[in-house]
């Protein structure tokens, strides 16, 4: 514990500075890069990319996923292994009812319900009911799909979702990268504010050689926090064209997911959701899915492409960077004060939720309301 009062700074702040630094201390003895946390909704596919009456095949946090869409419309999730001789399903047929394995025809339902056995004559009686591929949760909100891996089946949490759309009409599109880093490295980046000038040196944006001095407030909300609403960045092309008009919240849900949205005069023009999903211990999926509220106007969706493309292949290649040391098991220090609390701020909660689950007690968010300070 750390009593002393820092310096120039009131008790609270003294206070919330040495909760910091315990926070940073512990968070390096958490299992960074080593594990997944589950009981948890993650991203699975755009809603346009499932077509009625198709399926494909994914590996999330390790598991082989068969994502598919009835003839009905409605999305599911199964795993991608016929419990025969082990064929992947997605490998056969599926006629927007059920899916027939292509090595003996064995033929499931979208809950992974065994319904019928080809090789079986009409005497032979065999207790298909016993036959099933484990099923994932399956749930679509706001165009994008998402699957629960975990065991409850009651007061399942929120899947995260992109804020301000409420009952807003809009249009969307997303935007789909590989990272070669597990997730934890990968979130470490996404929620970082203090690498953006050295890594995202577009023409659009601000360089290494303008750092600002930043205060921002933060407040613990659900599972994750939220940067209360602000002016955006004075170096942002949106900010000189309509600065006094903007604002902008930005916040982080577990288990991987920045969520963002701008608004002018207080209605939301632009709304986005950065999701990162395990594929395995050395490769995490970015999605991000970005939203604007002007009906009729898909046809910028290639501009927007374009740009997120843009910025977030440069956080690819750092990542890509990173890869080469991690091989080495190097000792970190992931996180650093101020701008690297959010990092600390993770690792307390992914360990709380998992110490939550497993004590089969009430998650209770960890992250204290926090005024930061950086340069960037």
């Amino acid at each position: 514990m750390i009593n002393k009062t820092i310096e120039g700074s009131s008790p609270s702040t003294a206070s919330q500075y040495a909760g910091h630094i315990q926070a940073i201390t512990a968070a390096q003895n958490w299992g960074l890069g080593t594990w997944f946390l589950r009981e948890m909704w993650y991203f699975a596919v755009a809603s346009t990319d499932l077509k009625a009456g198709k399926m494909l095949s994914k590996t999330m946090l390790g598991e082989p996923v068969l994502i598919g869409r009835d003839e009905n419309g409605k999305a599911f999730a199964m795993q991608n292994i016929c419990p025969h001789q082990g064929m992947p399903l997605t490998d056969g047929s599926f006629d927007g009812r059920e899916i027939a394995c292509c090595f003996h025809g064995w033929r499931f339902n979208t809950d992974g319900s065994c319904k019928s056995i080809p090789s079986l004559v009409e005497d032979q009686e065999f207790p298909l009911c016993k036959i099933k591929t484990n099923s994932y949760r399956c749930r679509e909100l706001l165009g994008t799909v998402w699957i629960y891996f975990g065991e409850k089946t009651e007061a399942l949490p929120a899947a995260p979702e992109s804020p301000g759309l409420n009952d807003m009409l809009y249009e969307q599109t997303t935007v789909t990268l590989i990272l070669p880093t597990h997730i934890d490295y990968a979130t470490l980046a996404l929620i970082d504010p203090a690498h953006v000038p050295y890594v995202h040196n577009s023409w659009w944006w601000r360089s290494a050689k303008r750092l600002k001095a930043k205060t921002k407030h933060f407040v613990p909300e659900d599972n994750g926090w939220t940067m209360v609403k602000h002016k955006p960045s004075a170096d942002s092309i949106l900010f000189k064209l309509f600065g006094k008009y903007i604002e902008t919240e930005i916040s982080f849900r577990l288990p991987g997911c920045r969520r963002e949205y701008l608004t002018f005069n207080n209605r939301p023009i632009l709304s986005g959701i950065t999701t990162l999903t395990p594929i395995d211990d050395t490769h995490t999926e970015l999605n991000h899915t970005t939203y604007w509220t002007f009906p009729g106007t898909a046809f910028v969706a290639p501009v927007i492409r374009y740009f997120v493309t843009k910025f977030l292949s440069q956080d690819k290649s750092i990542a890509e960077r990173q890869a080469l040391s991690l091989v080495h098991k190097p000792k970190l220090i992931p996180t650093i004060k101020d701008a690297g609390m959010p990092g600390a701020w993770y690792l307390l909660s992914k360990k709380e939720w998992a110490e939550a689950n497993r004590e089969n007690r009430q998650y209770s968010n960890p992250i204290p309301a926090s005024v930061l300070r950086w340069r960037s």
